[in-house]
């Protein structure tokens, strides 16, 4: 694999995410982006590892999840690869609604 890049809603999440635990734990929140980009290195090092979503959409089926690592366990991690690069594509808390309209929901 030669790497990985985010998309700008990724990217949206993360930050979303640091500020909603920004607000509690200053130091936990450096720790969540830690591990983040950890998984993001440890995705792109072996992509087909973590299990499809299996979303019906047709041209959603290669996408798959990883759950962060504890105490970050919670969030999950979106991705599929373009060509020889994982793209991520959301990074979210996990009680989101991510199943109700995944055609909007990961373009």
């Amino acid at each position: 694999m030669s790497g990985y890049r985010t998309t700008p809603r990724a990217d949206d999440d993360l930050v979303a995410s640091v500020r909603w635990i920004l607000a509690e734990n200053p130091q936990a929140a450096r720790r969540f982006l830690d591990a983040a980009f950890t998984t993001f290195d440890r995705i792109a090092t072996c992509p087909e590892f973590c299990p499809r979503a299996r979303l019906k959409h047709r041209r959603l089926a290669k996408v798959r999840f990883c759950v962060m690592p504890p105490p970050f366990n919670r969030w999950l991690i979106f991705y599929h690869l373009v060509g020889a690069e994982v793209e991520i594509l959301r990074v979210i808390y996990g009680t989101q609604n991510w199943r109700g309209n995944p055609a909007t929901f990961f373009v």
